[in-house]
């Protein structure tokens, strides 16, 4: 039992050194497990892996001071970060997943009822992205990163704007789609 304590150890140490490679191990022996976790979530397999790939990716890019002082300094139980990391990973793409229908379902608000069946559906998301065009560069780059399940307070620091700024550029970008359909089906 101690020679695996230390093997464990020794393991952890050379990941945070940078010894990427030493990762594999911990894939390999914990993706089962943090697959499951994932899917109780998202209920999708292909989204899963992705959580569960996306959670390593986040360990991989992690800088070596930064591996140290969690993992060997803090002790912090990789397990138990890699449960933590794919429950909000998961968490973020069940976000997504609401904001991209939330933002749909507005801008059908606006929309004349055109059919009663599945057809009004396929039109819309076929012609969604032609619809953006009618946006400036900041418009789509707000209403993606709305859509993607960012806050207002996040996109803004990302573009070096203000929060009230951010808000009017989704305001317009919305107003704008919402006129934008209304030509578009006439």
């Amino acid at each position: 039992m101690q020679n695996s304590l230390t093997l464990k150890t020794t393991t952890i140490n050379h990941f945070c050194r940078g010894e990427n490679q030493v990762l594999a191990h911990f894939y390999n022996v914990l993706v089962p497990e943090l697959y499951h976790v994932a899917y109780r979530f998202v209920k999708s397999e292909a989204e899963a892996e992705d959580v569960v790939a996306d959670c390593f990716e986040k360990l991989l890019k992690m800088p070596n001071d930064v591996r140290w002082r969690k993992f060997v300094t803090n002790r912090i139980n990789l397990k138990a970060l890699l449960l933590v990391m794919v429950k909000n990973q998961s968490l973020d793409v069940l976000k997504v997943k609401k904001n991209r229908c939330r933002i749909l379902e507005e801008i059908n608000i606006g929309l004349p009822k055109l059919a009663t069946n599945d057809s009004k559906i396929r039109l819309i998301n076929e012609n969604f992205n032609y619809l953006l065009n009618c946006l400036s560069e900041k418009e789509k780059i707000v209403l993606n990163s709305v859509m993607d399940g960012f806050t207002k307070k996040e996109i803004a620091i990302q573009m070096g704007l203000s929060e009230k700024t951010v808000a009017n550029l989704l305001s317009n970008a919305r107003n704008k789609v919402k006129l934008s359909w209304v030509k578009f089906m006439v």
